[in-house]
């Protein structure tokens, strides 16, 4: 027979036990899959985006119109942007905000440009690579405004943020 001061003492130890075991466990997932996140919505942008929490944001308004652009970059610095552009429609085309993005990167070499159907709508998703750098974007557009949603990581950080990108493209909302 079992004591039962000895079942109550072995119980809370077993339990503890258990919960450590499934800790390590769940810590030896990716890191990329790791990275919370959070929902920024934007009146003035007309936008919602699901972004990473801990990364330090900057918004930039352009003066006098409803424009401007969202910028996060993670805590440690390595080169990474994660940047959201909105404009109105009547100061610049879709081409034209391709344009501009090529001429920010001006040894980028395109590996893929297709057209993809996404919860907000059909969009331009672009992929490519420069010396340095890993470049993924997804332009948007609807009858009042441009959307140019763009990641650039360093290409040893590719694996690093491998589903950011799924993720706040997924979860962008434009909001009317």
């Amino acid at each position: 027979m079992i004591r039962p001061y000895l079942t109550f003492i072995s119980f809370p130890a077993l339990l503890l036990a258990c919960s450590l075991l499934l800790q390590g466990c769940a810590a030896m997932q990716e890191s990329g899959s790791k990275i919370k996140t959070g929902m920024y919505i934007d009146a003035v942008l007309e936008c919602a985006i699901e972004y990473p929490l801990l990364w330090a944001k900057d918004r930039r308004l352009t003066y006098g119109s409803k424009s401007g652009e969202l910028r996060w970059k993670p805590p440690q610095a390595d080169g990474t942007l994660l940047r959201l552009i909105s404009q109105e429609r009547k100061m610049i085309e879709p081409e034209q905000q391709i344009a501009r993005l090529y001429q920010e990167f001006t040894d980028l070499v395109i590996s893929l440009e297709e057209q993809v159907a996404l919860p907000a709508g059909d969009a331009t998703h672009i992929v490519g690579v420069s010396a340095e750098k890993h470049f993924e974007s997804y332009q948007f557009s609807n009858a009042n405004r441009n959307f140019l949603i763009s990641l650039t990581i360093l290409k040893e950080n590719t694996k690093l943020y491998s589903g950011v990108m799924d993720k706040v493209i997924h979860t962008f909302q434009v909001l009317q």
